[in-house]
């Protein structure tokens, strides 16, 4: 069994090889002529098929008098021309482009007949109805007497072949020729490779034309240091963005995808890219706006030619009443002199959309151009700029009516305009060669910001996650979803751990810490009572002692006083503390700060005059939100402490400041004094904490309840020059008196 299988998979293999050689040495005999002349056969049928239907569509609409189907029929883009007699007269074509001189065959209907024009090669069929007759062209090839660079004598679309190859109605016998047949079988005529005779000089035509030199010129640049800039230009620009490719794969291929990228090569890899379609989308619509606004400058420029030369046309044919082959002499001689004024080729046509003149009449002599007007402006009866052909080239054309004086229309004028490829490709290159550079330049630059500010997020963000893997917050927090594997997913990673650990402990660090300050503030307040009992104890103990004596009376009228001194302090110790416990709510009210803080400075000033306190500001009309009664405590903490900070300096100086903004109103009160210990500064305004020898530290923890409660805020500078306490207050309007 597997023997069998075998040797019929062995067959199978030689029959497909067997095959293969033979397909490869028929292709091989196969020559160009015969590929594209069968190729050619097929395509003709299918063109006559189309050419018939044409033809009926042609009928029915002259039969229904309706010239806009011909219209929409001419639109086609199918290479198939028909005109449309009236006896001999022609009343309707689709195209001008061909150059014929005849009829063909009056007598012949019915039956494809192969034709060769002035300037093409084709095949055309007559048909007769009723006293008009329809003739369809299917042109196979140009054949122009004259070529150049520009102007070749190509097969037109959709058959193929050489330029160099010609069609003849001989039915040749050898290898030179392929017979080509109509769709009922009968020859129709031959493609030879033998090249036809060598084409006509064209210096001549260059000459003595304006329009149509750049077709008969070699058409070559002669800016070759702008092609070089060029080519440079786009290689370092293909090389730019292969390299910026290469980075982006090795970034996915390390990474394994843009998931598990870093955020820094994820927000790089993105923008630059939206970075690139930018550029490469903005310079090609840029060439292309710049092409087709040449082209569109370029229009405009030959529609106001056109203009010129119907007004000079006029005046040189004012009392004519119609165009004839009479005027032909004249007319070409005129029209000559205003080519050269107007610098463009000038063709004029009759009513009957025939030529009677032209500034370069030699074009239409050799079959280069049709004696028939384009068909859009004769009868569609609109003037306009348009595209025509000379092969498979194209230029401009503008049409304007021929008027007399007496603005009778008498004929048409057309103005062609050869705008080569060279001559746009030239006027862009000239753009591109100017905008590219700027446009790499600026894209380097681009990038460059890009990734200086990936550099830095990443690395931020970088410090942040390891920031966090030893820090314990003392607050409570919930967890955070994010899916991506980057420096973001490792913050959010590590957060998430923390608010975990923090929940097993943060009732039990609030309980702490409560239960820790209320031994710090009873420890406090026993230190401060037992200071002031133990004098007072002492004292009693020497009154007792002296009782009876004669030194009693004068010791108890000094020991009374030293009573009535510490129970005073207790007293303040009782009273210190009690506000702090128990402080009024702050009552927020339009206050006029300005002459609180005045009042204040002003009471200080008369009890410490060896002390200069400098005040800068508004003395009222300042008004800012806060609690009218208990603002003026915290100035005098404010200033109480500044003047206490620099005691013992030879040169104490105190500066307060009042500004007043549209945000906000900021109170300063610089001291020169010695500044604030960096070990202490975070404990200012916490409640007990005091660095002088007097005093229950709660001064400031009081002012800072006040500020934050009337929607402020209390902060500081220190220095070892000096010490400044900013008060921020939220400003507020004067309250309006009532009437």
């Amino acid at each position: 069994m597997n023997v069998v299988s075998c040797k019929y998979g062995r067959m199978r293999l030689l029959i497909g090889v067997v095959w293969l050689l033979s397909a490869v040495v028929v292709f091989g005999s196969c020559s160009r002529l015969e590929m594209d002349g069968k190729h050619n056969q097929r395509v003709l049928v299918k063109q006559q098929q189309r050419a018939m239907e044409k033809t009926q569509e042609v009928i029915t609409a002259i039969q229904n008098n309706n010239i806009n189907a011909l219209h929409s029929l001419s639109e086609r883009d199918d290479n198939i021309m028909f005109f449309v007699y009236r006896g001999n007269d022609v009343i309707y074509w689709s195209d001008a482009w061909l150059n014929s001189s005849g009829l063909p065959f009056k007598r012949v209907y019915d039956q494809w007949v192969f034709k060769q024009w002035n300037n093409a090669y084709g095949i055309c069929r007559r048909t007769r109805f009723d006293d008009y007759f329809v003739l369809v062209i299917i042109p196979v090839k140009y054949d122009y007497t004259i070529t150049s660079p520009q102007l070749h004598n190509t097969f037109l679309e959709p058959f193929r072949g050489n330029d160099n190859w010609t069609l003849t109605a001989h039915q040749g016998d050898s290898e030179h020729y392929y017979p080509v047949y109509s769709d009922d079988g009968s020859f129709l005529f031959s493609i030879s490779d033998i090249p036809d005779d060598a084409p006509y000089s064209v210096s001549s035509f260059a000459d003595r034309s304006f329009s149509y030199q750049s077709i008969f010129t070699s058409g070559e640049r002669e800016d070759n240091t702008l092609n070089l800039k060029l080519q440079i230009y786009y290689f370092l620009t293909i090389v730019f963005f292969v390299i910026l490719a290469a980075v982006a794969i090795y970034w996915l291929v390390r990474y394994r995808g843009f998931r598990n990228m870093r955020l820094g090569g994820k927000f790089q890899l993105v923008l630059v890219s939206l970075l690139s379609v930018v550029f490469i989308s903005n310079f090609v619509l840029s060439v292309v706006y710049i092409r087709k606004m040449f082209v569109t400058r370029q229009e405009y420029g030959i529609e106001k030619k056109a203009q010129y030369v119907q007004n000079a046309l006029q005046n040189l044919y004012f009392w004519d009443l119609e165009l004839s082959p009479a005027n032909t002499p004249s007319l070409n001689v005129d029209l000559r002199d205003l080519c050269y004024a107007y610098e463009t080729d000038i063709h004029v046509y009759d009513m009957d959309g025939m030529l009677i003149g032209s500034s370069s009449p030699q074009l239409f002599d050799q079959g280069i151009l049709s004696r028939f007007i384009s068909p859009e402006p004769f009868f569609g009866n609109s003037t306009r700029v348009q595209y025509e052909h000379i092969g498979d080239v194209k230029y401009l054309t503008a049409y304007t009516e021929f008027y007399n004086g007496g603005y009778v229309q008498i004929g048409y004028i057309a103005l062609p305009y050869f705008i080569s490829q060279d001559q746009v490709d030239a006027n862009v290159d000239n753009y591109v060669v100017w905008l590219l550079p700027l446009y790499l330049v600026l894209l380097l630059l681009t990038i460059l910001v890009i990734w200086i500010i990936a550099r830095i997020l990443s690395t931020s963000l970088g410090a942040i996650s390891k920031n966090l893997q030893s820090y314990r917050l003392g607050e409570k927090g919930t967890h955070i979803d994010y899916f991506f594997n980057d420096e973001v997913g490792d913050l959010v990673h590590h957060y998430n751990d923390m608010m975990d650990a923090l929940a097993e402990s943060s009732e039990r660090l609030a309980r702490t810490e409560r239960e820790a300050a209320w031994r710090t503030m009873a420890r406090q307040v026993a230190h401060e009572i037992n200071n002031s009992l133990t004098p007072m104890r002492l004292t009693l103990q020497q009154l007792q002692r002296l009782k009876g004596t004669d030194r009693f009376d004068q010791y108890f009228d000094r020991s009374t006083q030293v009573l009535i001194d510490q129970t005073d302090n207790l007293s303040n110790i009782a009273s210190s503390f009690s506000s702090f416990a128990k402080m009024p709510e702050v009552q927020v009210v339009p206050v006029n700060i300005a002459r609180k803080l005045f009042s204040v400075i002003t009471l200080f000033q008369n009890n410490n005059a060896s002390v200069p306190i400098r005040y800068i500001g508004a003395e009222t009309g300042v008004w800012a939100m806060t609690d009218e009664q208990q603002i003026s405590q915290v100035f005098n903490n404010l200033i109480k402490n500044a003047l206490q900070a620099i005691e013992g300096i030879a040169e104490g100086d105190i500066i307060i400041i009042l500004k007043e903004t549209k945000q906000e109103v900021v109170i300063s009160v610089s001291d020169n004094g010695c500044g604030i210990a960096a070990d202490v500064r975070d404990k200012v305004f916490h409640p007990n904490f005091t660095t002088k020898n007097n005093g229950m530290g709660l001064g400031l923890a009081i002012s800072k309840n006040i500020i934050e409660g009337s929607g402020g805020d209390i902060s500081f500078v220190t220095s070892d020059e000096g010490t400044t306490f900013y008060v921020h207050l939220l400003p507020a309007e004067p309250p309006v008196s009532p009437s």
